[in-house]
């Protein structure tokens, strides 16, 4: 009888616990069935767009006269009339300035300390004419540098001229094989973020520099069209189009992610709806988009978590 009861305890504790498995079994499948629901909604799709790719190298420039002309006087004196004024389009022979001559300028103080004559003052004048100051090429006027009245001097520039105004920038040697004259290229004026100016390679320097340890090549760009707002001193972010695929895979940047320098987009899998990471070869990028090489097709469809996507924005879109 004494068995048979402890037979009996042994197989109900069996059972509970049995029981018990089963049902902690059953909350963890249900827990990671959560779980993964939950992940998914954490997760947006996107799919693999096949189109126009337009590959830019990116760099980062600086606003500068192409030509920059110092106008100085022929003599030492006093500047007598200014004809100019910052900004003014100057035509190469147009006068500038007059300029009295140090002998001029003493001659005719001295009268004034003096009861002269207006026959003197006359006789002076002729005897010692004003000196014109004329602009050496055509150009804009990036800089007055004098006043009527004030002293001037044969060696100090009385307005600095500009032929034309340029985006002058630095290219990586590692992409610098890739810009040729001529490709077009886009800029955004850091005092102008949401206006994108247009322009085209005016030319690649010949002999590299070394600018903070990295060997760069000076390109400069020549806008398209007059920018009135280009000042000179402007930092601007070019990016320069190197090439063009007509038919490339491409996803947005944000949809990759990266581990031991590889790259992997999260897919799911449509039997058992998991979602997997996935390994791709990725090529080329702009802004905001990624050329993928291989691993994914056309309307493949991938997902990537809202949260890293914010924190991966940054660029401004263009694509």
């Amino acid at each position: 009888m004494k068995n048979n009861f402890f037979r009996t305890r042994k197989f109900i504790f069996a059972v509970i616990i049995l029981l018990l498995a089963g049902g902690g079994w059953l909350a963890y499948r249900q827990i990671r069935a959560k779980k993964e629901l939950s992940k998914l909604e954490d997760l947006s799709p996107v799919k693999v767009a096949k189109g126009l790719f337009i590959i830019k190298t990116q760099a980062i420039g600086i606003v500068e006269p192409e030509n920059r002309v110092l106008v100085t006087p022929s003599v030492n004196g006093r500047a007598e009339e200014i004809l100019f004024r910052e900004g003014d389009m100057e035509k190469k022979g147009q006068i500038l300035a007059w300029i009295s001559s140090s002998e001029r300028t003493a001659l005719l103080d001295s009268l004034k300390m003096k009861d002269s004559t207006p026959e003197e003052r006359k006789m002076v004048e002729e005897a010692y004419n004003l000196t014109p100051v004329v602009s050496p090429i055509n150009g804009m006027v990036i800089k007055r540098a004098v006043e009527p009245g004030q002293s001037v001097s044969a060696v100090k520039e009385i307005a600095i001229l500009s032929d034309r105004l340029i985006v002058k920038t630095y290219v990586d040697e590692t992409d610098i094989g890739a810009v040729k004259e001529g490709q077009k290229a886009e800029f955004y004026l850091d005092s102008f973020p949401k206006n994108k100016y247009e322009g085209n390679v005016l030319s690649i320097a010949r002999e590299s520099i070394l600018k903070e340890g990295v060997t760069v090549y000076e390109v400069k760009i020549l806008s398209l069209k007059n920018i009135p707002v280009l000042r000179s001193g402007m930092t601007a972010d070019v990016r320069v189009i190197t090439d063009v695929k007509p038919k490339a895979l491409y996803l947005p940047k944000k949809a990759i992610t990266y581990k031991d320098g590889n790259a992997f987009v999260t897919i799911k899998d449509e039997k058992d709806k998991k979602v997997t990471d996935k390994k791709v070869e990725t090529g080329a990028t702009n802004e905001n988009t990624i050329e993928i090489l291989s691993g994914l097709g056309e309307n493949d469809t991938v997902y990537y978590s809202t949260g890293i996507a914010k924190e991966r924005s940054g660029f401004r879109a263009s694509h």
